[in-house]
């Protein structure tokens, strides 16, 4: 071989070997910042699941608490109506035309227009005004436990 393709043949290693540090160093700097970006996603990750799961909890105790009180409804609807016959307080509707008159279980007529509730009615209207509070409550927490965790 002569001096001008030995020569050569040098450079070229030279430059191949110089080509594969770079290409190696480029590769280790490329994994090092991969890695390191898998470490923050993977964290920030963890974190959102937490998070996830705090939220969760606390939409299945408002869940929990819901499923308590519609067990319970017709016990405190009925409680409500007790204590309200306890303390003499009727509920009443006014008829639809003032000039009916009513008539109680005495059998004499009521003039002011007005005619007492039987006690479904009752029941069953205090039970709906007393589940739609609920209802607005629950509710209430949730939007609050959506909120903090956004």
């Amino acid at each position: 071989m002569t001096t001008l393709t030995k020569g050569l043949l040098g450079l070229l290693c030279a430059c191949l070997v110089a080509l594969g540090i770079y290409f190696k160093g480029y590769h280790d700097s490329d994994q090092k910042h991969l890695k390191e970006a898998a470490e923050t996603a993977l964290v920030y990750r963890q974190k959102q699941e937490e998070e996830r799961e705090q939220s969760q909890k606390t939409l299945a105790d408002i869940s929990l608490q819901w499923q308590a009180y519609l067990a319970g409804q017709s016990k405190l609807a009925q409680g409500t109506i007790s204590r309200l016959r306890d303390a003499g307080i009727s509920l009443r509707v006014k008829l639809s035309d003032a000039t009916v008159r009513s008539v109680t279980s005495a059998g004499r007529p009521v003039p002011d227009g007005y005619a007492d509730l039987s006690d479904d009615t009752s029941r069953f209207l205090i039970e709906q005004a007393q589940r739609c509070d609920a209802q607005v409550t629950g509710l209430q927490g949730v939007i609050k436990e959506l909120q903090r965790s956004k």
